[in-house]
């Protein structure tokens, strides 16, 4: 609850406060180097070419008064180096006009050393002054100031919650703080690279937000003062008199700001008298080189001389010294240098070189300026990352919305959700409305909302489990998983599936769909089927998920979410593998490849199924509609009549009533077909197995029709290949055994071929079927491979050969001794077949076997690994 309380505030005004942040930070970045870009723009201004001599800094004053007669001069400041131009400041005109900020300032001109010209205005300084204002208040006054204020304070927040929300796991490993992961894709890398970008920049931004608060609050100014124990400066023009203004005077406090007619004149009649040459040799005799120098003349007669100048080699732009000087005497009064000063008044004289980073040198400066510039980057990702909750969460709402009221709880699937930005959730509601069409009812709660009580009494659960950082439950879900993840629970009556959401890019991916499946495996729980792993959104496998809901609501023709992106593989060879099978027809089919197709044993095919051309033909007869009409369907040009083959067809009365565009609108792609791909790339060609299935109404289903009948031998057949990472061959020699029955011999035939491409000859085979005289596909094959030692064992079970029935689970619980010696030689078991009565009969063995808690540590080490259907 803490966490969450913490993230939305942290979003809330990050959406806000983080626009204007990052407009301070784009114009911070572009003062950065404001001193000498506008050197580099103005020679001739602000840069003189040397001469032999320079004029004293009597005669100097004396020429500027001849060259502005009527103007009072306030301050002289030279540079040490014999390139750069004086500055002169001269006081307010008694007519001046308050300037932003609310400030009368006076005018600063540079003039040339050797001679006492005054020079013209620096070109861009007025763009660097306006930038400077949109800087400190967006130049909007006191609005913005306070407005600014405010966001300064956000962003010292949002380093602290920003590095709280992110606290990796591994915490200590500088990898999980630091490194940015460019493979991560979507929203999983707008987080990463907040988050981690952020780390990178939190301590130059909580430097300058601390110091940039100065300039905003007087109580935050005061208080540093008092911390520090500063004396409260004197009001002047501006912080760092003496030092180079980096923004062509508008920050150098070059003039006092105006204090009446009375000091104008007492400031007039005091440079007249003062014996400036005088006075300057005094501050020679104490002073013999400097960078930088600046004499503030006296308010009024009597009153001191200071010279505030900075060391040949400063620490940074603002480490200035003040001597003050008696008049007449010329005795020292005071002479504060910045290095003497304690730690507390050295950081107050610091300020601004902090802020900036110029206190750290020329590479401070530099970061800063990058950290600056990258704050519009928090802004832009953050918005985009609210966004797409938003997004989600709309999505959720409407899938909600369209999931038909639930009339009773009896014979319900529950559906789950473990949501962190919305996805999931939105996909237990289509998962829902899925289930809903296929006849079952469902209804949805969060996941938060249950407890042990509640799932043991659940006859069905699917869940939809996304993963937050390092592995860890979303922030709802935090209290469940420590509430009841903790906790014993007797759940054997229970029947689960499970959607794990995470990154690949992570090394916990999909670490909370783990813990939870560790969970109700261990305390009985049984599941409908393996776990579906989602990467990053992966649609194939939202498909592979949604295979698995038509097979549970036993209507096989639910749409897909999202069609896949075919490519048209030309079909080579259909062979009819069991004539006379009491079984259903099986055929093998060969697809030819595209020459950049690749895939390894284990993977899945989707087949994009077509309805027969006897059947579109007679719709576009019924309706009067013609093949040829090109339309626009699923964002392609294509046919009126290639659309309908792909898609569900509609009633013919309907499509009379429309035009072909306006029918291809309505048309509904048909829901995909998966296959365990049986061959390897090296074959040259894509084998499947497929099975003809009928449905209730006699007829031949979608995927079986389509390839085992209707598509023709050279038709292209919409192929898309899907990893199935989960089923792949184990890439070292760990001795693997493969049972399986069926179809699923397809998927094992692939493995033991990679198997066999790479020399490992510890294979056992386990397969079940109905006769050996019509059901033993690639029986050939099998042989030849153990003749030439690649298959150490094969057990047949062919469950009609004999009175009794006997299935592939009997030949393994028949084989419990060699079983047990392989497993503790380290042996792999990969199961692949029938959902029903196949898959959950050999896991039954095997607990039976070896122990239920030595089949969760197989599953969860990758050595149990299942390809059901």
């Amino acid at each position: 609850m803490f966490k969450n309380l913490i993230f939305q505030l942290h979003w809330l005004l990050g959406i806000t406060a983080g626009v204007v942040l990052a407009v301070v930070g784009v114009t911070g970045a572009m003062l950065s180097f404001e001193h000498d870009l506008l050197k580099a723009m103005n020679p001739g201004v602000m840069t003189v070419a040397p001469q032999a001599q320079a004029l004293t800094p009597a005669e100097l004053l004396a020429r500027i008064a001849t060259a502005a007669p009527g103007k009072t001069i306030q301050s002289l400041s030279l540079a040490g180096d014999p390139e750069e131009s004086a500055r002169v400041g001269f006081a307010p005109a008694p007519d001046a006009k308050p300037g932003p900020g609310g400030r009368v300032r006076g005018e600063t001109r540079y003039v040339n050393p050797y001679t006492g010209e005054l020079l013209g205005q620096p070109v861009g300084e007025d763009f660097f002054r306006f930038t400077m204002q949109i800087h400190r208040w967006l130049a909007m006054d006191a609005v913005g100031k306070q407005i600014v204020g405010a966001s300064t304070l956000a962003l010292i927040y949002f380093c602290l919650s920003g590095l709280y929300l992110r606290w990796p796991r591994k915490w200590l490993d500088w990898r999980a703080w630091l490194r940015l992961d460019w493979a991560q894709k979507g929203r999983s890398f707008l987080w990463h690279l907040h988050s981690v970008v952020g780390t990178w920049v939190l301590v130059a931004y909580l430097v300058m937000a601390l110091t940039g608060l100065f300039w905003s609050y007087d109580w935050y100014r005061n208080g540093l003062y008092t911390i520090t124990g500063t004396p409260v400066p004197a009001q002047r023009g501006g912080p760092g008199a003496g030092a180079p203004p980096r923004d062509g005077g508008q920050r150098a406090g070059m003039g006092r700001e105006a204090g009446g007619q009375g000091e104008r004149r007492a400031v007039e009649a005091t440079a007249t008298a003062l014996d400036v040459a005088a006075a300057f040799a005094a501050f020679a005799a104490v002073v013999p080189e400097y960078s930088s120098l600046t004499l503030r003349l006296p308010g009024g007669p009597g009153q001191p001389v200071e010279f505030v100048y900075q060391d040949p080699d400063p620490a940074h732009e603002r480490a200035n010294n003040r001597l003050v000087l008696e008049p007449g005497t010329w005795a020292i009064t005071a002479h504060e240098r910045y290095d003497g000063k304690p730690f507390g008044q050295k950081i107050m004289a610091s300020i601004f070189p902090l802020h900036s980073g110029a206190f750290f040198g020329l590479t401070g400066l530099v970061l800063f300026m990058l950290a600056s510039l990258a704050m519009p980057l928090f802004a832009i990702t953050g918005w985009m990352l609210y966004l797409d909750r938003r997004r989600k969460k709309r999505a959720a709402r409407e899938a909600a919305a369209a999931l038909a009221p639930a009339t009773s709880e009896k014979d319900q699937v529950l559906v789950a959700f473990a949501s962190q930005t919305g996805t999931a959730e939105r996909l237990a509601w289509q998962t829902a409305a899925s289930l809903q069409a296929g006849g079952l009812g469902a209804r949805v709660l969060p996941l938060a909302a249950l407890d042990a009580a509640t799932l043991a009494k659940t006859p069905r659960l699917l869940v939809v489990a996304s993963t937050f950082g390092e592995g860890e439950p979303p922030d709802a879900l935090r209290g469940f998983a420590r509430r009841v993840l903790g906790a014993p629970a007797t759940l054997g009556g229970l029947q689960y599936g499970l959607l794990a959401l995470g990154d690949r890019s992570y090394e916990h991916y999909c670490g909370f769909g783990h813990a939870l499946e560790h969970w109700l495996r261990h305390h009985g729980a049984t599941p409908l089927f393996d776990t579906v792993e989602v990467d990053n959104g992966d649609a194939g496998a939202l498909r592979h998920w949604q295979h698995h809901l038509s097979v549970l609501a036993g209507h096989a023709d639910l749409p897909d979410w999202s069609a896949p992106r075919y490519q048209a593989w030309p079909l080579l060879a259909r062979e009819h593998l069991n004539p006379g099978s009491p079984g259903g027809e099986v055929y093998r089919l060969a697809l030819q490849p595209p020459a950049d197709a690749d895939w390894r044993a284990g993977d899945i095919v989707e087949v994009g199924p077509r309805n027969a051309e006897t059947d579109v033909a007679a719709l576009l007869l019924a309706s009067g509609h013609l093949a040829s009409a090109a339309v626009q369907w699923q964002g392609d040009t294509t046919t009126l009549g290639a659309a309908l083959a792909a898609s569900r067809l509609p009633d013919a009365g309907a499509a009379r009533a429309l035009d072909a565009q306006a029918l291809a609108d309505t048309l509904e792609p048909l829901p995909h077909r998966e296959y365990s791909i049986a061959s390897l790339p090296a074959d040259g060609r894509l084998e499947l197995l497929v099975r003809r299935l009928f449905r209730p109404d006699g007829r031949l289903g979608l995927g079986s029709a389509w390839l085992t009948r209707d598509a023709r031998l050279g038709a292209p057949v919409a192929v898309r290949v899907r990893s199935n990472p989960g089923f792949h061959a184990p890439a070292d020699a760990r001795p693997l055994v493969l049972v399986g029955n069926g179809t699923g011999i397809a998927g094992l035939r692939a493995l033991l071929r990679a198997r066999i491409a790479a020399g490992h000859r510890r294979n056992w085979l386990l397969f079940g079927e109905r006769c050996r005289d019509h059901d033993a596909y690639f029986g050939d094959e099998i042989a030849s491979a153990q003749a030439q030692g690649f298959l150490a064992h094969v057990d047949y079970a062919f469950s009609r050969d004999q009175p009794e029935r006997i299935y592939v689970q009997q030949r393994l619980r028949e084989q419990a001794a060699r079983l047990r010696e392989w497993m503790q030689q380290g042996a792999a078991i990969y199961v692949c077949g029938s959902l029903q009565g196949m898959a959950p009969g050999v896991e039954a063995v095997l607990v039976e076997v070896l122990g239920a808690e030595a089949v969760e540590q197989l599953a969860e080490s990758g050595r149990y690994r299942r390809d059901v259907y």
